[in-house]
This record gives structure tokens, C-alpha cells and sequence, in this order.
């Protein structure tokens, strides 16, 4: 914490000084008939005084560490002022000593030892200075003095201890808010790393799909090129065929490289079906060889979201993957989405045995996985759950009726707030 921030700070705090000043001067206004009294200029005095503090009081929240000789520049006018009336009051007999108090209870909720030694002096030897002279003091003045003095140190010092050690608390709850937000970024770093940084197997299984599934796509355009080479006449299917076999290969390169060195967030308005089918275009390679089906059913109502295509892709590649992957040979993994209350809302099932209890109350963790023997590595559902969470959405864990794993997902198609 900023001394100086925290001094001015504590000057202003409360209004405690104003409510005392606005009492003070009601009581001067009622005393307006008591000889001691100069009237109407203690009301001026009064009025002064109070200005003065209001206008500290608004300034004060604007002061920086470097402005606080203004503090004290208001104390010694706080000072001065409550001297000047109680000298126009009755001096030595004035009802407003009192007022003495206002700048030593400021110096001392300023959390500042030199300021209120300062001001606790000044004060006592102004009391002092308006009593009678020493030698003509009797015990009832004496005692009067001493009340008054005693008053004075008192107060400061409760007052003082009492700011100090409320400042000390700001300060070290200041230091652990400080320690705690910086372990919540560290702590968000290691999440973004694990999450941009995926697994292996996650992205060795990307690459082996899609090395493998680009034979076909090739081997129509080394065909159709060999084709073309030996016929004299033009045929335009072979070369139709030959361009949507290219286009289907570039794509799923496109759809790879993206999601493998895809680590920024890039949030636009974009189509989350081409996300989805490009995604199903990846998976495809594993469901085919297990034998496993994917089938589709996407809401033509969704509109463009915005969203981190890249990263929404690789959310349904790796939920995909994993519903292939407890499916049985021969099963089927359902991908369904649609669009309700502003938000595109998902499920991907499975036809495997489901997910075990413990990960359904616990919920999704890193590397938590029952397939460590199969090569898994858990981070599959975790991951998607981190980027869903970038995107404001989130992503729940559940079991269908008649058997196997169910993973709904949510996604707000005006992006993350």
C-alpha cells in the first residue's frame, strides 16, 4: 500500500470532523447572546473552518502519495482556525477547546507519529496559553488544565494505536489479495499451457487420421491425371472429380494444421456447422476403423456465433474421438446441436458404457481417464472444457437412459463477455 495514498486516504474517511464542526457551530449560534462570544464573527470563523475541511474532503480521494504536504497544510490551518476561535470565545474560559481535538484526531487517523506529536504539542500549549498565568493558578485551574491535556494525549494515542493497527490489517491484506491474484495467474498460465498444449496422443492421432485418410483424395487425383495424360479428348467429370477430391484434401490438412498450432483465441462471427463438419471430417478416420458410425444432426437454425473456430473445431474433434473411443465396434456416436435463448446447445453420446460415477460427481479433471492402458491420457474432456469456458460457455458430464456417455455443451453465439 502507497503511504501517502493511505494517509491522505484515512484524512478524509468517514466525515467524522464535519458532523463535529456543524455541531460546534449550532452551539456558537446558540450562545450568540454570552458576552465571551464575538459575534457574528465566530460564525465566520466556524463557517471557514467547515468550508475548508469540505473542500479537503472532496480533493482528497485525488491525492497522490507526493501531495502530502496538503494534509499537513490542512492540519496547520485546522489549527490556526480552531485557535482563532476559541480566542474570540473566551480564551482560557471558552466552551470550544474541544475543538483541539479535530486536528489531533486527524493526524492521528493519518497514521503519521510526527504529525500528531506535532499537533498534540501545538494544542497542549495553546490550552496552556489561554489559561491563567501559571502563578495565579489555583487547584480548580490546575485540574482544568490537566483534564483538558489528558484528554488531548489520550485521545491521540487510542486513536493513533487504533488507525495504526487498522492500517497494518489493510496492509497485509493488501499483500495477500496481491499473492492470491498472482497465484490465480499463475495458476491460469499453467491452464492456457495444458490447454494449447494438448497431448501426444491427441495430436499424433490427429496426424496419423488424416495422413492416412489423404490416400484417397490423392489416389483420385494421380487416376484422373493419369487419365487425362492418355485421352485425347477432354473429359470433364475426371476433372470434377480430380478438383473435389483436392478440395476434400486440402481441408482436412486445413482442418488439422488449424487445430494442431491453433493457440490463440481468435473470436469472430463464424459458422459453427462447418465447425462441426470439419470436425466429424477428422474424426472420421477412427470411427471407420472401428467400425463405429457418426451420425449428425445439426439444427439449420443456428446462426453465425461468435466464436474461435479453430478452437470450437477442436472441441468437437476431441469429444468425438472420445465417444468413438468407448464405443464398441460396430456402434454408433450421435453429434447433435441446435440453437435456443441465445446459445448453441449440444450433446455428443456415445454407445459405450458410460462415464463411472466418480467423474460424474467430481466432474472433469486433467488427466483423469479409465483408459491409461489404451493410451489416454484424460486430457481429451478437459481440454474441451477450458476452451468452452474461454468461449462463456461450459460443458456437462452425464449418462443416457439406455446406456453410454452423454457430454452436453453450451455456447452464447455473442461470445464471451
Amino acid at each position: 500500500m502507497n503511504t501517502g495514498q493511505a494517509y491522505t486516504g484515512n484524512f478524509a474517511r468517514g466525515g467524522y470532523e464535519l458532523l463535529f464542526l456543524v455541531f460546534m457551530l449550532g452551539i456558537a449560534f446558540l450562545l450568540r447572546g454570552n458576552p465571551l462570544i464575538v459575534y457574528p464573527d465566530i460564525l465566520y470563523l466556524f463557517l471557514m473552518l467547515t468550508g475548508g475541511n469540505l473542500l479537503f474532503n472532496l480533493l482528497a480521494p485525488r491525492l497522490r502519495g507526493g501531495e502530502a504536504w496538503v494534509v499537513e497544510l490542512a492540519l496547520l490551518l485546522n489549527m490556526l482556525l480552531a485557535t482563532d476561535i476559541i480566542k474570540a470565545s473566551g480564551g482560557g474560559e471558552s466552551y470550544f477547546w474541544v475543538l483541539y481535538l479535530l486536528p489531533v484526531f486527524t493526524a492521528a487517523l493519518a497514521v503519521k507519529l510526527f504529525d500528531v506529536v506535532s499537533a498534540l504539542l501545538f494544542c497542549c500549549l495553546a490550552v496552556v496559553y489561554f489559561s491563567k498565568p501559571l502563578q495565579s493558578w489555583d487547584v480548580a485551574e490546575g485540574f482544568s488544565v490537566a483534564v483538558k491535556l489528558a484528554i488531548l494525549v489520550f485521545s491521540a494515542a487510542v486513536l493513533y494505536r487504533t488507525a495504526s493497527s487498522r492500517q497494518q490489517s489493510e496492509e497485509v491484506l493488501a499483500a495477500k489479495k496481491a499473492e492470491a491474484e498472482r497465484l490465480l495467474a499463475e495458476l491460469e498460465e499453467k491452464r492456457e499451457c495444458m490447454v494449447a498444449g494438448a497431448s501426444a496422443n491427441e495430436v499424433g492421432t490427429l496426424i496419423s487420421g488424416v495422413l492416412h485418410d489423404l490416400g484417397s483424395p490423392l489416389s483420385v487425383i494421380m487416376i484422373g491425371a493419369e487419365i487425362l495424360a492418355a485421352e485425347e479428348a477432354y473429359d470433364k467429370d475426371s476433372v470434377q472429380r480430380m478438383a473435389r477430391a483436392a478440395r476434400h484434401a486440402i481441408e482436412m490438412v486445413g482442418n488439422a494444421m488449424g487445430i494442431v498450432k491453433g493457440r490463440e483465441y481468435v473470436f469472430a462471427k463464424d459458422s459453427f456447422p462447418e465447425a462441426a463438419r470439419g470436425a466429424m471430417l477428422l474424426a472420421d478416420f477412427l470411427a471407420r476403423k472401428k467400425k463405429v458410425r457418426i451420425l449428425a444432426e445439426i439444427s439449420k437454425d443456428i446462426p453465425q456465433a461468435v466464436i474461435s473456430r479453430v478452437h470450437i473445431q477442436r472441441v468437437l474433434t476431441n469429444l468425438l474421438n472420445n465417444a468413438v473411443s468407448y464405443s464398441p465396434e460396430g456402434g454408433a456416436v450421435s453429434l447433435l446441436a441446435g440453437y435456443e435463448g441465445g446459445r448453441i446447445t449440444g450433446r455428443v453420446q456415445d454407445s459405450g458404457p458410460g462415464f463411472p460415477e466418480n467423474i460424474l460427481r467430481s466432474g472433469v479433471k486433467a488427466f483423469s481417464t479409465t483408459r491409461k492402458g489404451e493410451g489416454g491420457t484424460g486430457l481429451g474432456l478437459f481440454v474441451a472444457r477450458e476452451i468452452l469456458r474461454k468461449h462463456g460457455g461450459r460443458l456437462l458430464l452425464s449418462n443416457a437412459p439406455g446406456g453410454g456417455g452423454r457430454v452436453n455443451f453450451e455456447i452464447p453465439v455473442s461470445g464471451p463477455q
